[in-house]
């Protein structure tokens, strides 16, 4: 009976990660494949009558860990030069006003059908989070500027959507006190993460036995774990640790480490990088394949629920349509990237029995997930690297020459 179920789920695993290297060729986003796999899974169980498991209590605790590999994949290929400086605060108003634009229109239709505001906000905010778990892995197939840019726009958006909604779970009643705290919280946070980010740094350079990356990535969810137990935003320790490995050459401008030698510590960096993303290979793919295991496959079509879910998606493709020519962004592909996923589904989980509504529900989120999907797919197929026009890879040419000139000013700067 287990042997049984063992036999489907490393098999679909498998059928995964040959999807994951056929992507780029067939250009579908791999979360329509694993979930689709998760599916015919439940059918494969369903049909031979094998024990059917309970991920419900699985599904948050690996969706936690998916979720802080992923950001943490993400950033380690960021690397900051001044070039990227206005792109940086570009993706840094638009993730903001994303979710501020979107949760103002769904928290208002809400009210409007009876329900309170807290619970509308609370139910509201999983909705507008892009989903970095979804967007990063597809901004892969993209050109170098735009996937510099959603890999940017998508972890900023995660970690400002949780930041936002634990503000709103934890607090019933809104005013300047719980505003004030919620201030403080953040620039503890940023100090926290920044002292955890050059620790977690030292320790990876310094230790020397065979076995240093588990660890180090254990010691990453330890943090990550006691940071919300104090009720901080604690995806700001993955995006500065993994924003100060990919960027460790400029450590040395700061006045406590100039002494402080990076050239042995790339070689480890580059090796933690691989090991990262076998990680997050294997917590992704077995994530989604059980969210699809989970799916009440019939309910999909129920009317209703499809009906509000396209409208959801509508507002989604508008306000983004609408956002991005204000801040002067390419409509396309940007417009097509943002999906929703992993984020949306752990925040939807996280909201008290006493406070859930019964318009947002399991089968409507899968529907927007899949729509988002299927919506970024389009993107996916009609924009690849190979498709550009040469004088866009002159552009992307010359950028990349613009960030090793400031890379290398950097380096004169720490020599001097």
């Amino acid at each position: 009976m287990h042997i049984s179920f063992l036999f489907v789920f490393t098999g679909l695993i498998l059928i995964g990660y040959l999807f994951e290297i056929l992507s780029p060729k067939t250009r579908i986003p791999n979360i329509l494949i694993l979930l689709g796999l998760g599916m015919v899974a439940q059918k494969l169980v369903d049909t031979f009558h094998w024990h059917k498991p309970d991920f419900t209590s699985v599904l948050p605790e690996l969706g936690t860990v998916g979720l802080i590999l992923i950001v943490l994949e993400g950033t380690l290929e960021l690397h900051l030069t001044k070039s990227k400086m206005p792109l940086i605060k570009k993706t840094i108003n638009l993730a903001f006003f994303s979710i501020l634009s979107l949760g103002s229109a769904i928290t208002l239709w809400l009210v409007f059908q009876g329900f309170t505001v807290n619970d509308s906000i609370l139910n509201s905010i999983p909705l507008t989070i892009i989903s970095s778990a979804i967007a990063i892995p597809t901004a892969k197939m993209l050109s170098r500027k735009d996937k510099e840019f959603i890999i940017f726009e998508s972890s900023l958006s995660d970690i400002l959507g949780v930041t936002i909604f634990n503000f709103f779970l934890v607090n019933q009643v809104i005013d300047s006190e719980s505003i004030l705290v919620f201030s403080g919280e953040i620039l503890i946070s940023l100090l926290f993460s920044l002292i955890a980010a050059i620790v977690l740094t030292f320790v990876l350079g310094r230790l020397k036995h065979k076995v240093k990356f588990v660890p180090i990535i254990a010691l990453i969810l330890f943090l990550y774990a006691l940071a919300k137990g104090f009720h901080l935003p604690a995806l700001i320790l993955i995006l500065t640790f993994g924003l100060v490995l990919a960027n460790i050459e400029k450590i040395n401008l700061l006045p406590w480490f100039k002494e402080f030698d990076t050239s042995h510590l790339r070689r480890e960096i580059h090796r933690f990088e691989e090991i990262t993303i076998e990680l997050t290979f294997i917590v992704r793919v077995a994530f989604f394949l059980i969210f699809g295991f989970t799916i009440d496959i019939p309910s999909l079509l129920e009317p209703n629920n499809l009906i509000f879910a396209s409208l959801i998606f509508g507002m989604i493709v508008l306000l983004r349509i609408l956002q991005l020519l204000i801040v002067r962004l390419p409509v396309f592909p940007l417009a097509f990237v943002s999906p929703r996923g992993l984020i949306t589904i752990l925040l939807f989980v996280s909201i008290p029995t006493s406070q859930s509504l019964p318009l947002i529900n399991q089968t409507m989120i899968t529907q927007v997930i899949i729509l988002t999907s299927l919506f970024m797919m389009t993107a996916t197929i009609l924009s690849s690297p190979e498709r550009t026009s040469p004088e866009k890879d002159k552009i992307s040419s010359n950028q990349h020459e613009e960030d090793k000139l400031d890379i290398l000013h950097s380096n004169e700067v720490e020599n001097h």
